[in-house]
Order: structure tokens, then C-alpha cells, then sequence
């Protein structure tokens, strides 16, 4: 049985590959991208095989994107040309390709400025420039680009401070060495929540180490000392390590008494080591209780505000606990507009003092008088569920920064609520998108319903592999799936997340947690969770995306499967698979593509959780789908 399972699996997997490489459309370039990426061809030096389409020269990636007259065409997405021996300079007209989600041209010769305008290109992800002959000041704009993961510029002549590196939310990854910038490292690097690796060695007048060192760039200073970590160039080896000084080859012997004389010296030397030792580690304890001290009175300081001292701030968006002052006022929320109620309290919208506009949303959950002696046994636990989600709230998502999950601003406690301030999302839930969709209220197409699932693959990836612990959702779902201003999908709610220790494959509950049809069986059946039960709930929600209706559609309890899950896999065995597809979708051309994502859906939906995909093949798949 186990065979026939893998050999399907397997058929699965060549079917969805072969449709993958089978669907691309042919589309021209966009007139403004064929422009520039000439105008990038002649100052950069390279020799693009113009007879044949640009989209399909070596290193250069296109993506089919919507245009402003409602037409699709190719825009330029990626430019990857790695150690390819240009010599020219990086054009400005870079910033006409504002699609761009990768600039990789690492290991050239290239020269002059980085071009300012190359903030243009909002939605850049990737850019390395590392090992080439750039000079010059970085453009003080770019911390405008606050999409990025990825930015290397090492190996360069770059000079002048840092001061760019001011707000850059989603860096993961961070290089400035071996440049000549001067000045401090800027303390606004220990708010990059999402950092894990950085170097700013090899600039000999950098001044300043982050507080929050992570995996930093190191040498091996001396082959008989420890690798240490550098953040700037000191003076020169050889004037700061003391020298060693040997006797003469020619010295005298020494007397009779000399052999007397040095056991005396051995032991002096040994009774002084002991001393150092015993000095040196009542010193260590001693610092390290002070240390402690401080370090616990600090937590109570930062965080025990939510006590009643004032709000614990988790961004960077909220400047001072002032701004938030109106929410400590017993009618603070009167005035405010409600915009949705759920099984925890209700949620406000406001405007953060001093944003300029910006926009928050507040959830309000009450809490009951716990020495109340009327409190009944079925109100007593709801007042713990609701803590218990509050704690977990804060423990996972105040702490954890990525641009595809929302993100906690701020708690304030109260005597008889809790506080929870998030970023206001405009476009509410997937499922309130869903039923305006159905109702004809809203339209949102294929390309837009794509991009969803590519962000919440996106997060999912980040909590299951990137973060550590590991952190399981357990309630992954439409309702819990907010978009941003660009559709962006930022998953929510995480009230009934767990962490998960990296050494464990899976915990067992004493009680089931989550939404009836986006459950796996494992978890309804013998209570055991892990990361594949997101992947099972993500499984689903990618057949709502594509059929376009919720498991608790009427439409599935009058079919013979009552369940979207086996309804979807029955007809995707079907003589018409097409049938799955979301009619509102049908004749836009994406039918193929579409299908392959059902496919995905049957993968990460499979029953035995071994054979589902993990969070990463999932986001891979789904980003190989070209439109």
C-alpha cells in the first residue's frame, strides 16, 4: 500500500512539473522594461542576444504582470548576471524597472556610484552588489526599500557613513565589509527584528557594535587564539599582541642551586594561578549576579508596563507611550469605530497620534473580575482560554517580525480588558474578501488569489524553518489571513499558536484546537500535532482560493463527500478536473496554472502527514508557477 502511495505521489509530481514548464504565455516585453534594460545593456557592458526574446537571454527573468489598460505583459523581475566580467557602471534608469525583485551582479569590475534611483524599485528583495568597484556615498534613500532580505555591498570602495540603514523591517541578511565607511554603526540595527547575519568588518573607521551580535563575519587573528568577532579594524596586529622574547642560544648553564631555585619559582607560579583562579571566578559570579539583577529589573521595566504602568511597545512604529495614552482613559474607545467582532472581543479602528494617518486596529478582550465568587465553572474557563490566547499572542507574534504576518504594536493591560494593537489592514480577512466576491461586491482574480497563497506560504516558511522554535499556528484559515493595502496576505490571530522545540516532531493535547475543515485527521484523531498540520490547513485554504468556496459551503454538505478536501481530490481524478474551478475563473486563461495549484492543495492534504510537503517546497512550488 505504502509503494502504490509513493509510486502516485510520484506520478503527482511529474504531472505537475510537466504542466509547470508548459503554461508560460506568450506576452511581449513592456515597452518601458525593453528601454531600460537596453539603456542597463550598453552601461553595463553586456552583449544581450537582442534577435532573440529578452525575457529569455541569461540572466534576465520576467513575470507576467497586469498593466494599467487591463492588459498583461512581461515585466523584468530578476537581473542575475554573477561574475560575468562587466566593467561598465550601473545605469540610474534602473529605477524603470520597478517590478524588480533581485539585483545579483556580485563579482564584476563595476564602477561609479550606486544610482539613487534605485529606491524606484519598491518591491526589491535581493540586491547584491558585493565585489566590484563601486565608490562613493549609498544613496540615503535607501532605507526605503523596506521589502528587503537580502543586502550585500561588500568588497567595494564605498565611503561615508551608515546612516542609510535606518528601517529595514524584513533584512535577514546584512553586509557592508571591506569598504571605507566612517562614523558609528547606527543604533537603529538592533531594530532589525528579522536579522540574522551580519558583517561590517574590514572598515577601518566604523566605530560602534550592534548589541543584538548575531552570526557576525570573523577572522582567525592568530592561529593559536580563539576566533574572535570584528566590527572594525583596530591598530595593526603586530603593535598591539606583546612580543615574545627567548633566551640566547649561547646562555651559561645554570649552578647547582638553579634546579632548587626553579621548583621554588614553579610553585610561587602555581600558588598565583590558584589565586587568580579563585579572584577570578568570585569576580565572574559576582558580575553575574549583578548582571542578573539589572537584567531582571530591566524586563520588569520594559515589560511589566502592561501592568499598569503603561503600554509594552513591541515596534518601532509606535515612537512613545504617549501616543497611545487615549487608551488608558476609561471612555477610550467611545468614540472609536468598531469594525468586527469575534470569539475573543471586539476590534476598534484608530489613528496612531503623530503618524501622519497611519492607521491601527485594537482588539479589546475583556477580562472578568477573577475574585468574583458568582463566577460560574463555564465562565472560569473561558476567563483562562482567554488569557491563555492573550499569553500566546504575545509570546509568539510580539516577538517575531516578517512582512507576510501581522504584526503586534503594542498591549496595554487594564483591570478589566486587555489591549492588543496591531496595524489596521484595509482590506480585511480572506474570508470577508470570499463572501464579498460571492455577493458581487468585490472581484479578485487569479493573479490576485496567486499572491495570497504565495505570502502565506511565505510566513508559513518563516515560522516552521527560519524561527526557533519552531511555531505551529493550529488555526490557519481564511478568517485568520489578513491583506494590506497591496493584497499582501499577513497571517493573523495567534491565539492558539504553540512552540514547538526543534528537537520534537510532534506534541500530544489533551483537547483538539482549531476550525472544523481545515483540521488534519491526525490531530482530530489522536490528538498529536506538528508543522504538517499547518500544511494540512494550508492545503485547504489553497482549494478555497481556486474553487472559490469555504468548507462549510451548503455546496459540500449536498455532495456524496461532504467535504471539500475528498470532493476536491474526487475531481481532480475526474474526466474534468476544470470542474473544481471557481466559474467566476473560467476562460481567463489561467485555467492550467490553477489546476497545478489543486495539485499542491492534494499534496499538502495527503492523509499520512509524512507524505505532505514542508513549508518551503510548498512557497517553492507554488513561486515555479509562471504567469
Amino acid at each position: 500500500m505504502a509503494k502504490n502511495n509513493t509510486i502516485h505521489k510520484n506520478l503527482l509530481l511529474l504531472s505537475f512539473l510537466s504542466l509547470l514548464f508548459s503554461i508560460h504565455a506568450k506576452l511581449t516585453l513592456h515597452p518601458s522594461d525593453t528601454k531600460a534594460l537596453s539603456t542597463l545593456q550598453n552601461n553595463l557592458g553586456l552583449n544581450l542576444d537582442t534577435t532573440n526574446h529578452l525575457c529569455n537571454t541569461e540572466g534576465v527573468f520576467c513575470e507576467r504582470r497586469l498593466t494599467n489598460n487591463e492588459s498583461y505583459a512581461l515585466r523584468v523581475t530578476k537581473l542575475v548576471f554573477k561574475s560575468k566580467k562587466l566593467s561598465g557602471t550601473l545605469s540610474p534608469t534602473i529605477g524603470k524597472l520597478t517590478e524588480l525583485k533581485e539585483i545579483s551582479l556580485s563579482h564584476n569590475k563595476l564602477v561609479d556610484q550606486i544610482p539613487s534611483s534605485i529606491v524606484d524599485c519598491r518591491k526589491l528583495e535581493i540586491l547584491n552588489l558585493a565585489n566590484n568597484l563601486f565608490s562613493g556615498e549609498v544613496p540615503s534613500e535607501f532605507s526605503s526599500l523596506i521589502r528587503l532580505r537580502f543586502l550585500d555591498i561588500s568588497g567595494n570602495k564605498l565611503s561615508g557613513n551608515l546612516n542609510f540603514l535606518r528601517y529595514f523591517p524584513n533584512l535577514e541578511t546584512l553586509s557592508v565589509a571591506d569598504n571605507h565607511f566612517t562614523g558609528r554603526v547606527p543604533v537603529s540595527v538592533r531594530s532589525f527584528r528579522n536579522l540574522r547575519h551580519f558583517n561590517f568588518s574590514g572598515n577601518r573607521f566604523l566605530e560602534g557594535v550592534p548589541l543584538n551580535q548575531k552570526l557576525l563575519g570573523y577572522e582567525d587573528t592568530d592561529n593559536t587564539a580563539p576566533k574572535r568577532y570584528i566590527l572594525a579594524e583596530t591598530k595593526n596586529s603586530s603593535e598591539t599582541r606583546p612580543h615574545r622574547s627567548h633566551s640566547p642560544a649561547g646562555a651559561p648553564a645554570p649552578g647547582p642551586a638553579a634546579p632548587v631555585h626553579k621548583h621554588k619559582k614553579s610553585r610561587r607560579k602555581l600558588a598565583g594561578w590558584i589565586l587568580g583562579f579563585v579572584a577570578g571566578a568570585f569576580a565572574g559570579i559576582l558580575s553575574g549576579f549583578v548582571f542578573s539583577l539589572l537584567f531582571k529589573l530591566a524586563l520588569i521595566l520594559i515589560k511589566g508596563k502592561g501592568k499598569g504602568s503603561g503600554p509594552a511597545i513591541y515596534s518601532s512604529l509606535i515612537k512613545k507611550a504617549e501616543d497611545l495614552a487615549f487608551l488608558e482613559k476609561e471612555d477610550g474607545l467611545a468614540s472609536l469605530e468598531m469594525i468586527g467582532r469575534g470569539g475573543c472581543g471586539e476590534v476598534y479602528k484608530a489613528e496612531l497620534p503623530g503618524s501622519n494617518g497611519k492607521m491601527i486596529a485594537i482588539k479589546k478582550i475583556i477580562q472578568p473580575p477573577k475574585d468574583a465568587a458568582e463566577l460560574a465553572e463555564e465562565d472560569s474557563k473561558l476567563l483562562h482560554k482567554k488569557m491563555r490566547q492573550i499569553k500566546s499572542e504575545i509570546d509568539t507574534v510580539g516577538q517575531i517580525r516578517h512582512r507576510n504576518l501581522l504584526p503586534l504594536l503594542a498591549h496595554i493591560s487594564r483591570p478589566d480588558c486587555h489591549y492588543l494593537v496591531y496595524e489596521f489592514m484595509k482590506n480585511g480577512s480572506l474570508q470577508d474578501m470570499l463572501h464579498k466576491v460571492e455577493r458581487g461586491e468585490a472581484e479578485l482574480d487569479w493573479l490576485a488569489r496567486h499572491k495570497i497563497a504565495l505570502g502565506i506560504a511565505a510566513g508559513l516558511e518563516y515560522l516552521h524553518t527560519s524561527h526557533s522554535p519552531r511555531i505551529i499556528h493550529r488555526d490557519l484559515k481564511p478568517a485568520n489571513v489578513l491583506l494590506d493595502d497591496e493584497m499582501e496576505a499577513r497571517i493573523a490571530d495567534f491565539g492558539l499558536a504553540k512552540a514547538m522545540p526543534d528537537a520534537q516532531t510532534h506534541i500530544t493535547t489533551s483537547n483538539v484546537a482549531g476550525t472544523v475543515g481545515y483540521i488534519a485527521p491526525e490531530y482530530h484523531q489522536i490528538l498529536k500535532f506538528s508543522d504538517k498540520c499547518d500544511i494540512y490547513s494550508f492545503g485547504v485554504m489553497l482549494g478555497v482560493l481556486v474553487i472559490g468556496k469555504l468548507p462549510s459551503d451548503d455546496f459540500f454538505m449536498n455532495t456524496d463527500e461532504m467535504s471539500l478536501v475528498k470532493w476536491m481530490r474526487n475531481v481532480m481524478t475526474s474526466e474534468n478536473p476544470k470542474e473544481a474551478i471557481d466559474a467566476r475563473l473560467i476562460g481567463n486563461g489561467f485555467e492550467e496554472q490553477m489546476l497545478l495549484v489543486l495539485k499542491i492543495a492534494a499534496f499538502c492534504t495527503m492523509d499520512n502527514p509524512k507524505e505532505r510537503p514542508d513549508a518551503k517546497n510548498v512557497r517553492i512550488m507554488l513561486y515555479q508557477i509562471k504567469h
